[in-house]
């Protein structure tokens, strides 16, 4: 049994018009006897047209946020124990 798999998986092809779009996404599956987890994320649309493929990244801007924000935090921890440090060398 293969406990971690990483892979990239289209959807389903749309059509809108002269378009087909097919949406692209990152796909995290991590198994255990009894178990598991699937992760999902939006990498990129491809957009068809007369026969011509675009492909246009997804930027998630959510996901962005958050590592600054868990950057930031892991700074201020860091910055807090040099300060409880050199007080209490003093």
């Amino acid at each position: 049994m293969q406990w971690l798999s990483i892979r990239r998986q289209r959807g389903a092809p749309r059509i809108a018009g002269f378009y087909t779009i097919i949406g692209e996404s990152l796909v995290v599956q991590v198994r255990w006897p009894g178990g598991g987890l699937v992760w999902n994320t939006p990498i990129s649309v491809h957009i068809q047209r007369r026969g011509h493929t675009m492909r246009q990244p997804v930027v998630d801007i959510t996901r962005l946020a958050q590592v600054v924000l868990a950057l930031l935090a892991v700074a201020a921890i860091v910055q807090f124990g040099r300060k409880l440090k050199e007080g209490s060398h003093a």
